[in-house]
């Protein structure tokens, strides 16, 4: 059977696929969204088909806690004007959405908060936060932390990596090949902390191992599914597993985990066996490790390009992890 892709940017192009450019005679509401405004920052998007529910929230309220101008933009109303009032907005509008099943997406409810950034008057610059579950409904950023755990061959030093098979009971992308491991970086956690989690939880990597990880960068992406808008940033880490060391399901989310060379990693990206986030880490991977090389892939600049994709949104602006002190959230 012929793979479904023909190359790398295809598999790029099948997870970053929100419009680089807005075409406005182009019927698909992706290209009609709404801007999700914050003084002079765009911190998220919204979907046409989600205003009317917003509009129906804010008009109920006998204190609107949002400025809505159809067609151009959204915002919080003035008096809704620091970091505990906003999240308080939001957990109020999502809990009322949540308990009317207005949205399916709210239905996977996961009790994670994720920060939202634009208030530069902060320190972590996080103007509001927001429960996971709710973020595509207003196209916020979402950041992950991805690890790709691998073995060296002792003789000749090639590498082979853990996959996961994601359990055929996930609510998103059941029985999908993934990362090693991987989780969303919620509100107050470092990368590391993540990813050292998520090594115990999902994978039974102890922390004396996981704690080696190595930061290596990021990918950028900007996608959207039947929930709404996912603009997402992905930190990426590496960990050389030592031998004998095998990672193991724990906590449901992986059915089982694969050691592969990398030729059978390629081959299964381009036939499109993989979360399509997680592929695109896979892919700078391979990059990374010569399997992907300007001398041998005739697309590999523009791979580059389009794995680091500038989105439009306000960033973190993280302290060192040794000054980092939890603050309080309402939620």
């Amino acid at each position: 059977m012929a793979p479904r892709f023909n190359s790398f940017l295809q598999v790029i192009a099948h997870a970053d696929k929100f419009p680089h450019e807005f075409d406005p005679k182009n019927p698909d509401e992706v290209h009609h969204t709404i801007p999700f405004r914050l003084g002079p920052y765009i911190v998220g998007r919204i979907l046409p088909s989600t205003l009317p529910a917003l509009i129906e929230y804010n008009d109920a309220q006998q204190h609107p806690p949002f400025e809505i101008v159809e067609g151009s933009y959204i915002s919080f109303a003035s008096w809704v004007n620091s970091f505990e009032k906003r999240s308080q907005v939001m957990k109020d509008l999502l809990e009322t959405w949540r308990a009317n099943k207005t949205f399916k997406v709210l239905a996977g409810w996961r009790n994670e908060i994720f920060p939202v950034f634009g208030d530069s008057s902060r320190s972590d610059n996080v103007s509001f936060v927001i429960e996971r579950a709710g973020t595509p409904l207003f196209g916020i950023s979402q950041f992950g932390a991805h690890l790709n755990a691998y073995v060296r061959d002792p003789v000749d030093g090639s590498i082979k990596l853990w996959v996961a098979r994601r359990s055929l009971t996930k609510q998103t992308w059941p029985g999908l090949l993934d990362n090693c491991v991987a989780g969303g970086v919620a509100y107050n956690q470092s990368t590391r902390d993540t990813i050292i989690r998520e090594c115990n939880e999902e994978a039974s990597i102890p922390s004396d191992i996981s704690e080696k990880a190595r930061s290596v960068g990021a990918v950028t992406y900007f996608t959207y599914t039947d929930h709404g808008l996912v603009p997402e940033t992905q930190y990426t880490f590496d960990l050389e597993l030592p031998h004998g060391v095998v990672p193991t399901p724990q906590d449901g989310e992986v059915d089982c985990f694969y050691l592969w060379p990398l030729e059978k990693v390629r081959e299964t990206l381009l036939n499109d066996e993989w979360k399509p986030n997680s592929a695109l880490v896979t892919i700078d991977f391979l990059m990374r490790h010569s399997i992907i090389s300007a001398d041998t892939e005739p697309d590999y600049i523009d791979i580059t390009y389009r794995l680091h994709r500038k989105l439009e949104f306000p960033t973190p602006h993280r302290m060192p992890e040794f000054s980092v002190k939890p603050m309080n959230t309402v939620m």
